[in-house]
């Protein structure tokens, strides 16, 4: 990722890219250099569960130019030691250290040699195992840590005093314990491998306290643990100023195991996971307590109560609000607030916000990865719609904006729309989750306040004009048009039934077909392009492009593109389609295209399971060629590094589809392509409108200038196939050649043709007449 930083900081951390450790840490880390030396500020490099060699490290740090870097950050005793054998190799010692969590006594040592800042998480430790004692009252404490975990080298550290512990045991190979009066505490880091090894104690009847606030998601009561906003705080002052400090902590508590706490303990503590109705209970019983301090008392008193049950109702928002991950009202807030602003008729607008991708991002960075694109959504929207709107959470992945728009504005709202298109345009930037820039693609459908609405109402033709967005193929604000909203019930039908289906079924309900692609020069078949339909019991059969704006609205593009991708390459290994180049002088192997999305083409994953399969089934990735839609064509500098990895890997890369022509500039010219594919929609005016002619011929003289090799599409008649005869194209697909057909029927059109020409080779007059029946088979399909 290029950087545009003055100041660039490296952390090294364990796990891998995605994973749940230190993920929300790096996060307010990055927003925080950010924001004070510019994007790209700070670099992460992984560990990777200690696959990653000291070697390896060095060779990562020399390839991102590194390895003399002013400021690096070292989280955990794995890092550090990984550090320090670098160091002591003779890499060359920063001029900035800051660790994080060093329990190792050589590790604390040697950050003290170094003069290094140290953000100390031992007598976090230490509060932590006196507070669980303190507040359950247990009489033995027993630790787990995995093997070889630095806490090991403490030694009598963690079995004496009062902050002690009374037995240490190893995840993955100590039994849990069954003691009434004992309490089970997770110290180690929660990895990947180190939350299986866990799961035995965490599902066992005593449970499990844990140090790290990532082990909250797997099921553990809570503890004594860091604050991560302050720990980012603290790791930045330790960087600039050096010196140890302790990391700050609160305790914290899953509200179903409040029982486990002692009752004097329990009103310091920050729950989670508070049930509604809780919520509501404790809210009218320290209302009603308020209320009967404020007769009893005088004015004075009264005033103080009226401060103190405002600061009280402040901490309570905070600690029980009903969207804990933003902090955002929710749709009773929403309604009752336009209510009255109906009731007092001042117009307003409603903006419904939905992400076509959101949800898909759960099939590859799991729900830490969907949280974090939350939080940075929410971020996003507060800065637009600051003193604008009203922003409220609706549902997982759908958002809302209630803005005001001036008295005298009714019906058609210029402002408004404004508004709206400044939420789109802010909307569709990348958005920085998991180590890399994601298109979450919003649609905003807009409704506006009239005198016979309702919250329900306008809530409703605010979410129908969003669904209207995927039809209408351009992602721009919109209001609801009455006459496009019947077919809107078969889409949200269809949309619902995708998110439902599993990867096999959905490739038991998938039907591929191929249209061929030729050579121009010869009409020998060269390969061809993949289609898939989708057949449903209820509403028939989906075409190929429905199906993907089907997908991207449900969020299983990634699962759509998987199965596809799939079915294609075992059609290709066991149906009998060619797969390698034939015998003669201009013969070329030919290359068979699968539709992707963009988000699956830059996924250096998908890239390699595709290989993979590829490797599995005998095939060679040259004949296999990967093509997106210009539609979703972006900046150019992050699809380079995912082309040219994918043309590496041996793959072929085409664009179909240039929407204008600064992107096919951008696409001939910047973008490693190995083919363009060009629209039917341009055949359309040939021969006959000079426009259609002219743009054809200007991309075909600039696909030659940067030797590229262009595909002409939707080739109907034969006036067409003469002109782009004389336009001196290499391949062709369309009508006049072949229409999209079963892969069993194009096996056996090429054997047919095969035959015809063996026998023409043979015998001229036989090799006439079987050509002439391979013309008949081919007149009647």
């Amino acid at each position: 990722m290029p950087s545009w930083a003055a100041v660039t900081t490296v952390a090294i951390a364990p796990g891998e890219p995605g994973g749940r450790l230190d993920r929300q840490l790096l996060s307010e880390l990055d927003d925080r250099l950010e924001a004070r030396d510019g994007p790209g500020a700070l670099r992460v490099l992984y560990l990777e569960d200690g696959e990653v060699s000291t070697a390896e490290l060095r060779r990562k740090l020399a390839e991102g130019d590194l390895a003399d870097a002013p400021r690096v950050i070292l989280l955990h005793d794995a890092a550090i030691a990984t550090y320090r054998e670098l160091g002591a190799s003779g890499a060359s010692p920063s001029r900035r250290l800051a660790a994080y969590g060093a329990f190792s006594p050589a590790n604390r040592r040697w950050l003290r040699q170094q003069g290094a800042g140290h953000l100390d998480l031992l007598p976090v430790l230490r509060r932590h195992l006196s507070w669980v004692r303190h507040g359950t009252e247990a009489r033995r404490l027993v630790g787990w840590v995995t093997q070889d975990a630095p806490l090991l080298s403490l030694g009598d550290r963690l079995i004496e005093g009062s902050a002690r512990l009374d037995a240490v045991k190893v995840l993955g190979r100590d039994a849990p314990v069954a003691g009434e009066a004992t309490e089970q505490l997770l110290l180690g880091l929660p990895g990947r491998l180190q939350r299986q090894q866990a799961a035995e104690v965490l599902g066992s009847r005593r449970g499990a306290w844990c140090l790290m606030p990532e082990w909250l998601a797997d099921g553990c009561f809570g503890g004594v643990q860091p604050d991560i906003a302050g720990v980012a705080d603290g790791l930045l002052r330790r960087l600039d100023q050096g010196g140890n400090a302790t990391a700050p902590a609160a305790p914290r508590l899953d509200y179903a195991a409040r029982g486990r706490l002692s009752p004097e303990l329990r009103d310091g503590v920050r729950y989670l996971n508070v049930p509604a109705t809780e919520v509501g209970r404790r809210s009218l019983g320290e209302r009603l307590l308020l209320g009967a301090l404020l007769v009893g008392a005088g004015a004075l008193v009264a005033l103080g109560g009226a401060l103190g049950a405002e600061r009280h109702r402040r901490r309570q928002r905070e600690r029980f609000g009903f969207d804990e991950l933003t902090g955002l009202p929710g749709r009773p807030r929403l309604e009752k607030r336009m209510q009255r602003y109906l009731n007092s008729q001042h117009p307003f607008q409603l903006c419904w916000i939905g992400f076509d991708r959101l949800d898909g991002l759960q099939d590859t960075l799991g729900p830490e990865g969907t949280r974090e694109a939350v939080r940075r959504i929410v971020k996003r929207l507060r800065r637009v719609a600051r003193g604008e709107g009203y922003v409220v959470r609706l549902e997982g992945d759908v958002f809302a904006v209630m803005s005001f728009l001036p008295v005298r504005e009714r019906g058609e709202s210029p402002a408004g729309m404004m508004f709206a298109e400044r939420l789109q345009e802010s909307l569709s930037a990348p958005f920085h989750v998991g180590n890399a820039d994601r298109l979450l693609l919003p649609r905003i459908g807009i409704a506006r306040s009239s005198a016979d609405s309702t919250p329900f109402s306008l809530l409703e033709e605010a979410q129908g004009a969003a669904r209207q967005v995927l039809r209408g193929g351009e992602r721009r604000p919109r209001e609801l048009v009455a006459e496009a909203a019947a077919p809107e019930e078969r889409s949200l039908a269809l949309t619902e039934a995708l998110a439902s289906l599993s990867g096999e079924a959905l490739s038991e309900q998938l039907t591929l077909a191929v249209e061929p692609r030729f050579l121009l020069a010869d009409r020998r078949c060269c390969g061809g392009e993949f289609r898939a339909r989708w057949r449903h019991a209820t509403w028939g059969e989906v075409p190929g492009k429905e199906l993907m704006r089907l997908a991207e609205a449900a969020g299983r593009r990634a699962l759509l593109d998987r199965t596809l991708c799939g079915m294609a390459l075992d059609a290709l290994a066991h149906s009998g389609l060619p797969v390698e180049a034939p015998q003669g002088p201009r013969s070329a192997r030919p290359v068979w295209t699968l539709p992707l999305g963009l988000a699956q083409l830059t996924d250096a994953g998908f890239i390699d399971g595709l290989s993979e399969r590829c490797e599995a089934l005998g095939l060679t990735p040259d004949c296999v060629e990967l093509q997106w839609h210009g539609a979703e064509l972006g900046e150019s500098w992050p699809l380079q590094s995912a082309i040219r990895y994918c043309r590496e890997r041996g793959f072929g890369v085409a664009l179909k589809g240039l929407v204008h022509s600064r992107q096919a500039l951008d696409a001939i010219f910047r973008q490693p392509l190995s083919r363009l594919v060009l629209e039917p929609r341009l055949m359309r005016g040939v021969p006959s409108d000079q426009a259609s002619i002219l743009l054809t011929k200007s991309l075909r003289d600039m696909a030659k200038l940067a030797g590229r090799h262009i595909t002409v599409t939707g080739v109907a008649t034969s006036d067409q196939l003469v002109a782009i005869r004389g336009m001196n194209f290499v391949s062709v697909q369309g009508p006049l050649f072949g229409e999209v057909q079963s892969i069993e029927a194009l096996v056996d059109r090429l054997a047919a043709g095969e035959a015809a020409e063996t026998a023409r080779d043979e015998d001229p007059g036989a090799g006439d007449e079987a050509s002439r029946s391979a013309e008949a088979n081919r007149g009647q399909e």
